[in-house]
């Protein structure tokens, strides 16, 4: 039985929670937001809403009829997103958000039903990935990433609720929700590239260097063009960069941010493997010609990640994906004696902090930087003649 109260009314439901009930001084009567675990709990928020009264800040609770579904579709058409993540935002939305929660109304998105979306969406990916044969020991298969970043989007949609006045306040609470630590990644030696540079097809041996000395997206690689070489004094330019879609084919698009616009000096012996790679693999002279293209001349994406995962499998390296030559890229410059102003310049990285702590990379130290990976490969490498295209 419901106990009265000098305020409200506080009573047991029928699955053993607890549920607060007051009338406003407008004669209507209203519900907590929630319903409680404790007792103490619902007393306690009835004590807050007779203090707003007591105040006259009291507002009467937002209601809204319109379902999440609805909602979070129109926020992500609305929102100002490059096209790549657009893709991804609706794949996210389309699997793992829409399905469970879409239904419910937005005023019964409640802290407890996001828990329990957030806990059982953990559990049915774990066990749906448990299942599938790993032929990779290089990433952690769990659905983590998965269910923080779809967490992301669903407190980012909840946020916008709340600024929209559709709630009053957000029910995505959990701590640390939509935080993904990335294990340590581990990384190839200057003698490890150079193996894994001669195991892969020979179509791909200078994209595996380019990749590993400078530090740069696959995206990235496999969308640089003549035009944006300039040998003569040994640099890169990265203005784009190709993203894979769901359906197999690829966007074009910028790069990630405005610092992803970048040149990077490159050492010299990989000049030199770019030109031999250029006059085997590149027949097109022309500005717009892929470097690194497929043998029908498109985009080598998803040819040259398989070529490249099989030779580090046949290396015996399993444990490195293709991403992570790109930190092994970012290794090899520090060793070299790259500052971290030099390596967010090469990487592509922007932080307003670091901005503020450290100054700028020039051109002229980014040439030290690349004169000295190119001593460092040098004195780790013995001299080898370049394989002859097949």
């Amino acid at each position: 039985m419901a106990k009265k109260r000098s305020f409200g009314t506080v009573r047991r439901l029928p699955s053993g929670r607890y549920q607060a009930l007051y009338r406003a001084p407008d004669g209507n009567r209203y519900s907590g937001p929630a319903t409680y675990e404790y007792k103490a709990d619902a007393e306690a928020y009835l004590a807050t809403v007779q203090a707003d009264l007591v105040r006259q800040t009291w507002k009467a609770p937002i209601s809204s009829t319109e379902t999440l579904g609805g909602y979070g579709r129109r926020w992500i058409d609305q929102r100002p997103l490059k096209e790549t993540s657009r893709i991804r935002y609706l794949e996210d939305w389309s699997n793992h958000i829409e399905p469970r929660l879409g239904g419910l109304p937005l005023d019964q998105m409640t802290p407890e039903v996001v828990r329990n979306w957030y806990a059982e969406l953990g559990s049915d990916l774990a066990a749906k990935l448990a299942t599938k044969a790993k032929v990779s020991t290089a990433t952690r298969q769990d659905g983590t990433s998965t269910v923080t970043r779809c967490y992301r989007i669903l407190r980012a949609i909840m946020n916008t609720a709340v600024e929209d006045e559709l709630i009053e306040a957000t029910p995505c609470r959990i701590k640390n929700g939509g935080t993904y630590r990335n294990s340590e990644r581990p990384t190839l030696s200057i003698a490890e590239v150079d193996s894994l540079a001669t195991t892969v097809a020979q179509r791909y041996r200078a994209l595996v260097l380019v990749l590993a000395w400078t530090g740069i997206r696959l995206g990235e690689a496999t969308e640089l063009r003549r035009r944006d070489l300039d040998l003569k004094v040994e640099s890169i330019r990265i203005d784009r960069a190709a993203y894979p879609r769901p359906d197999g084919g690829y966007v074009i698009d910028t790069p990630k941010s405005r610092a992803g616009h970048r040149t990077i000096a490159i050492p010299a012996f990989l000049a030199t493997e770019v030109r031999m790679h250029l006059a085997a693999f590149v027949k097109d002279s022309g500005p717009d010609a892929l470097i690194f293209p497929t043998r029908s001349g498109t985009c080598s994406y998803g040819a040259a990640q398989t070529a490249i995962t099989r030779a580090l499998r046949d290396m015996g390296r399993s444990d490195i994906r293709v991403h992570d030559l790109r930190h092994t890229g970012q290794v090899l410059a520090a060793q070299s004696g790259a500052t971290l102003a030099d390596l967010m310049a090469r990487l592509g990285h922007s932080s307003v902090n670091a901005a503020m702590r450290y100054a700028h990379a020039t051109g002229d130290h980014g040439r030290e930087v690349a004169d000295r990976m190119d001593a460092l490969q040098r004195s780790a490498t013995p001299s080898k003649t370049h394989r002859p295209a097949k």
